[in-house]
């Protein structure tokens, strides 16, 4: 699709620390990627946002990947159309090209920077990266801790026989027989893309999976009370998906990154996603909701509905501290960019970032 920009993260906060798919921008599918490297402060997110906003203008369509340490910053962005990508490659993610000069081109932004005024202020500097590492770290234990909570609430719905799985089971092959026709073509390479829709960020939870179904022919809702229900009908999904030869787009839970939330089969024109927290419902002509309460027998839990309850608070309590950190830790982030931007030549990045785009624009010529 022309001229359309789709949001997203390569990279999350998650219960497991930070959970990245960087990787796949370097993977050698692409025929040209900028790896940037560089301090804060130097240019790397309005270095890739200025070239994105020029692509789209010329209404190529753009993938742009969100920060989740901070979600108004871009960590990379794509022209699939073209096989370009341009990706940060510093901490916390450390890219290196895998096939430099080929495929991979390092952009090094430090190029760009007055060293000496920067080593006058190495103690201000060493301080503020520990303080950041330091919030991370704690927001990553309260993450974990979040995670074990939410496990033990399913554990409660498993052990206690609230689940209908053969119903739910029932619910996923008519889907599967509705939506995926038979094969199409076999020993066929299947790709498969990973991505997060959904990130904890300092902001708070930041979805962006509206820009990522919009347009789409079929969309299916799974909602309910409980997430990681809902991500078994979308799991199934996918995996059929995959068995019939479709490629497929795996949107990964922002905080368990090993639970599959959305699925997007992009030759099909088709998604089914996860509608429950902490996404919502955003329905359109012809989509389909399913509802995985019909599912749930609640009442099995009434016994034990105090203990649900702490559980639930204790949930949220967690994620609320863990953010808050993350906050903090965007505070030093930003102070490190008052550190390093007053010394970077900003007019010699700007021509560096002019011969990168008409680069581009000549691949694209070329195609």
């Amino acid at each position: 699709m022309r001229n359309r920009v789709r949001k997203m993260f390569l990279g999350g906060n998650t219960g497991y620390g930070f959970f990245s798919f960087y990787e796949q921008l370097i993977s050698g599918e692409n025929v040209r990627t900028y790896i940037l490297k560089g301090g804060p402060g130097t240019g790397k997110s309005n270095f890739m946002r200025q070239i994105a906003q020029q692509m789209a203008a010329r209404a190529y369509a753009v993938e742009e990947f969100y920060c989740s340490s901070d979600s108004f910053s871009l960590d990379g962005v794509q022209f699939p159309s073209l096989g370009v990508a341009l990706v940060d490659g510093t901490a916390p993610h450390m890219l290196d090209p895998k096939h430099p000069g080929a495929i991979e081109s390092v952009v090094e932004l430090s190029t760009y920077w007055d060293e000496a005024p920067l080593k006058e202020k190495r103690q201000e500097i060493r301080k503020a990266v520990f303080r950041k590492g330091f919030f991370f770290r704690r927001a990553y234990g309260y993450l974990r801790l979040a995670k074990q909570i939410a496990d033990e609430q399913m554990a409660y719905i498993q052990e206690l026989g609230v689940l209908d799985l053969v119903g739910l089971n029932g619910v996923a092959v008519k889907l599967i027989l509705e939506l995926l026709p038979e094969g199409i073509t076999t020993g066929r390479s299947v790709r498969e893309r990973h991505l997060f829709a959904c990130a904890i960020t300092p902001q708070g939870m930041v979805n962006h999976l509206p820009s990522l179904v919009a347009g789409l022919h079929k969309r299916v809702w799974v909602s309910g009370p409980l997430g990681a229900v809902s991500s078994i009908i979308v799991d199934a999904l996918r995996q059929a998906a995959q068995q019939r030869g479709y490629d497929v787009e795996v949107y990964h839970n922002p905080l368990d990154p090993k639970r599959v939330d959305h699925v997007i089969i992009p030759q099909l024109g088709i998604a089914v996603c996860n509608a429950s927290e902490p996404y919502e419902l955003a329905l359109g002509n012809g989509d389909r909701i399913v509802n995985t309460a019909d599912y749930l027998d609640f009442s099995q839990l009434e016994p034990f509905s105090e203990e649900f309850s702490h559980l639930q608070a204790a949930f949220q309590e967690a994620m609320s501290a863990a953010i808050g950190l993350i906050q903090r830790a965007k505070e030093e982030h930003a102070y490190l960019e008052s550190l390093y931007t007053p010394h970077m030549d900003f007019e010699r990045l700007e021509q560096r970032r002019a011969r990168v785009l008409a680069e581009i624009l000549e691949l694209a010529r070329a195609k």
